[in-house]
């Protein structure tokens, strides 16, 4: 009996071993390792098996966009061999002239860019927060550089965009993330602004929420700064406290003077350069907010999210369905036909473009609903 019990496991031994990778030393003397927390760990887990998987991806993508590319080749081969002759060369004349459309397009577009780069507005957008950001912010941040160049490039005025302090790991993840950024319309620099422009210190102008300078307008000769930051508002005043110890000037945008924020002031620097590029080319704040800052940002409130018709008529361009939500039924009303036409609840428009006569007595016979004749649109 005893020799079976001293041939069995010492458990408690084995519990006191020490756990590598759990906080505890290794038994050769080396380092702690740090403790992972459980959703550490499944992160961890979660990034391995993606990194895996990453090849079998990118291999499916491919294989599933030359399957695509050899369906839509084969239906064109088919039509084409349903064609008459004259039909085939009328298909390849209306071919050739979309093709040329399309170059010319590109070359005015392509103009345009370089001009901008002559004396077009100056954007910088500091890229000078590395340390502030993690990976996920960093990555975050390069999406949001190649949503400010397509939008710039999509403009009808656009303006000469500067990325300073391109250097250190942001530099690797753009050139990892960015394909194609060594033909884009823009300056980039390693260097930090202040000393890029040195000799145009005077004209250098960072946009901040914080600022107690309220912008007016852009000013051609000024170059407007963007701090490049993508970090969930951790870091307070982070910009603008930068700013004052390099003593130029500071302005944020006249946002509360046309929409009230649910949130934060704080925008997204695609964000602030779409509604400077928007401004360049309408030179109208308003119209320049309405058309950048999305719907979930503006507060319930806010007229502008409600607008009353005659509103709406001064912005043709905006749709009904950025200002009130289509399919949020209004309060006493179990059908609505368009949209509210007034701040009554039980006000509903029937003006709408696509509804008949029939539709509209049958769903007033639904609804049961009889509003005052005050605020109801005439037929």
């Amino acid at each position: 009996m005893t020799a079976e019990l001293q041939a069995l496991p010492d458990t408690n031994s084995r519990l006191q071993e020490p756990c590598i990778g759990a906080g505890a030393i290794s038994a050769d003397g080396g380092a702690a390792v740090q403790q992972l927390s459980k959703n550490q760990q499944k992160k961890r887990a979660k990034k391995e098996r993606f990194a895996a998987n990453k090849a079998a991806m990118k291999l499916a993508e491919k294989a599933a966009k030359h399957a695509d590319t050899a369906r839509r080749r084969s239906e064109v081969q088919q039509k084409f061999a349903a064609m008459t002759e004259e039909e085939r060369d009328a298909w390849r004349l209306a071919r050739q002239a979309k093709r040329q459309d399309r170059r010319a397009e590109t070359e005015q577009k392509r103009s345009k860019l370089q001009q901008a780069m002559e004396d077009g507005q100056g954007i910088v957008i500091d890229l000078d927060f590395e340390e502030h950001m993690t990976e996920t912010e960093a990555k975050s941040l390069c999406g949001q550089l190649q949503y400010c160049h397509s939008s710039n490039t999509r403009s009808a005025v656009p303006c000469h965009l500067y990325f300073t302090s391109m250097q250190g790991g942001i530099a690797k993840q753009a050139e990892k993330q960015l394909s194609g950024m060594d033909n884009w319309h823009v300056t980039r620099q390693q260097m930090p602004y202040i000393d890029f422009f040195q000799e145009r210190r005077a004209d250098l102008v960072y946009l901040t929420a914080d600022s107690p300078n309220e912008l007016s307008e852009l000013d051609g000769s000024k170059l407007y700064i963007i701090g490049g930051i993508v970090d969930r508002n951790r870091h307070k005043n982070i910009c603008f406290n930068k700013a004052m110890s390099q003593e130029i000037q500071t302005a944020r945008l006249p946002i509360e003077a046309y929409i009230k924020l649910a949130s934060s002031k704080v925008l997204t620097v695609n964000h602030v350069v779409e509604i400077l590029l928007a401004w360049l080319e309408c030179k109208d704040w308003k119209e320049a907010f309405f058309r950048v800052i999305p719907t979930r940002k503006r507060a319930a409130e806010d007229p502008s999210v409600a607008a009353q018709p005659d509103e709406m008529a001064d912005h043709p361009d905006e749709s009904t369905e950025a200002t009130v939500p289509a399919e949020k039924e209004m309060p006493g009303a179990s059908v609505v036909l368009g949209a509210a036409c007034c701040a009554q609840p039980s006000c509903v428009r029937l003006d709408s473009p696509g509804l008949s006569q029939e539709m509209i007595e049958s769903s007033d016979k639904r609804t049961k609903l009889e509003p005052p004749q005050s605020h109801l649109s005439l037929l």
